[in-house]
């Protein structure tokens, strides 16, 4: 795997298991240990009990077989054999009875050959010697068992050279009087060795889950950090500005939740990055149409006035047409001015406009007056049917008049000598309709763009800007505009003004 941090989490998984593991056997090997001695102190002291009951049960036999010694040697071989534990039997006399073989086997197993043999030679003194050399601890707990008591205690005895687990129980007659005492010892090493195995046990199965939950962490690191890695290389190619790029991770969780992001983030870069381009491209238009627009009037300007200052020209009636030719750019270049200033304002969303309710039927019929006299050189008639004679609006008087000026001035120009203009409002839309030269299809589309105009004889004058300045009027009075057009029959203009009762309401 190259992902460093699924390097990292399979680090971690294993650090945790490997702590976990350790926490578990340390607390397992304790624990259990202390549960094997409970138990095992639990069984000598119902089985010495046991034992005490059988031989206080069967007192009397035992005195006439063995006499007053009911520790005789031989019954404790018995007892040895049927216990699988050390006994020791103590009567009331203080005679300390064994089975010397079962001794002997423990010390030569703690001691070797020497060792066991020097312990038999010493328990083969007489029974009441060999209380004698007990230690004091036990033949004081041995003491309060004759008077009824019990013991159980974990120390070293020197017989068995060994720490052992003694138990000590009473053993009484039938006029419960204690006659002796019965010892049970287990070696404490024994416990361990089996609590060591089972540690060794639960270590191995440990390692064994250790190993198989390596492999599983691996493969869910590497499966966690492939949706990871996924996504760097999707916000790699963003920088590289291929916004076509997707993660398409499909995961109901923080890592899906992310990429979703990042594919959100990438469609909506892409889409910022078509916007730009083709911002770019109406920049560069707009500066190529702009220079085309002012090189003509100032080369016309430029060249008339080279030619009356180098006295090219010098009738009067020529250096007449030369002012007139000069003045008419200059117009032209001022209301050119003046059209991209507008344009400019409209565009600012920060420029205000001077709103207030007004009657938009009113602005129909002004602007209709005015372009009755620019329609009179053509004689055409503008005829205005209205269905209502309020419409309340609000907006800007003067910029609605405007728009309306725009659209009224554009069919002017473009209709026949001797024909109509149709203006009409029907409830919430007003449409202007000339029967003109018409526009061919492919321009209808663009005829709002600014600078964007027909290249023909009764346009040679035009700037390109009016229709994109009535545009941003309309806009900034969520007022709906279209115009569609049939060439060499009509061009209607199509104004969706916002809804009457929506304005009366406002």
């Amino acid at each position: 795997m190259r992902s460093r941090i699924a390097w990292k989490l399979t680090s971690y998984f294993t650090v945790v298991l490997l702590v976990f593991a350790l926490g578990i056997g340390i607390a397992f090997s304790h624990f259990f240990k202390q549960h094997l001695v409970e138990i095992k102190k639990q069984e000598m002291q119902e089985r010495a009990v046991k034992i005490a009951e059988v031989i206080s049960e069967n007192m009397e036999q035992l005195q006439r077989r063995y006499g007053d010694s009911i520790s005789n040697s031989h019954f404790i071989k018995y007892l040895d054999n049927v216990t699988q534990e050390i006994v020791w039997v103590v009567d009331k006399d203080k005679n300390l009875n064994m089975d010397v073989e079962s001794v002997y086997r423990i010390r030569r197993k703690n001691r070797g050959m020497d060792g066991g043999h020097h312990m038999h030679h010493q328990v083969l003194q007489s029974p009441n010697e060999a209380y004698k050399r007990l230690p004091r601890k036990i033949k004081t707990k041995v003491e309060q068992v004759f008077s009824g008591e019990k013991f159980l205690i974990e120390d070293y005895n020197a017989y068995l050279d060994d720490v052992m687990l003694t138990v000590g129980v009473p053993v009484y007659d039938k006029n419960g009087e204690v006659q002796a005492v019965v010892m049970l010892h287990s070696p404490v090493a024994g416990l361990r060795e089996a609590a060591w195995g089972g540690t060794k046990i639960l270590f191995f199965s440990c390692a064994s889950a250790l190993v198989l939950l390596l492999l599983l962490s691996m493969l869910i690191s590497w499966r966690f950090t492939r949706s990871l890695n996924i996504m760097k290389l999707i916000a790699e190619r963003l920088i590289n500005r291929d916004y076509r790029v997707r993660c398409q991770i499909k995961q109901d969780d923080e890592v899906g939740d992310l990429a979703n992001t990042l594919d959100i983030l990438a469609e909506r870069l892409e889409l910022a990055d078509e916007e730009s381009q083709k911002l770019e491209k109406l920049r560069r238009e707009f500066i190529a149409n702009i220079s085309h627009e002012l090189r003509t009037p100032v080369t016309v300007i430029r060249g008339s006035l080279e030619a009356l200052r180098d006295g090219v020209v010098t009738e009067k009636e020529e250096v007449d047409q030369f002012h007139e030719q000069m003045l008419k750019e200059s117009v032209f270049l001022q209301r050119l001015i003046n059209d991209l200033l507008d344009l400019s304002r409209l565009q600012n969303m920060d420029f205000p406009m001077e709103k207030e309710p007004v009657n938009f039927c009113d602005i129909i019929q002004d602007a209709v007056r005015s372009s009755r006299r620019l329609s009179m050189a053509k004689n055409l008639q503008i005829t205005a049917l209205l269905d209502t004679e309020v419409y309340i609006i609000n907006g800007d008087y003067g910029r609605l008049r405007q728009m309306l000026l725009v659209f009224l001035q554009n069919s002017i120009k473009f209709s026949r000598e001797v024909g109509s203009i149709d203006v009409q409002l029907q409830k919430d839309v007003l449409t202007i309709t000339d029967h003109g030269c018409g526009i061919q299809l492919k321009d209808v589309e663009h005829v709002f763009d600014r600078f964007y105009k027909a290249r023909n004889e009764k346009n040679k004058d035009g700037t390109g800007l009016g229709l994109a300045i009535a545009k941003q009027i309309a806009l900034r009075h969520d007022i709906g505009l279209s115009m569609s057009s049939e060439p060499e029959k009509f061009t209607r203009v199509t104004i969706t003004l916002p809804a009457k009762e929506k304005m009366e309401e406002a």
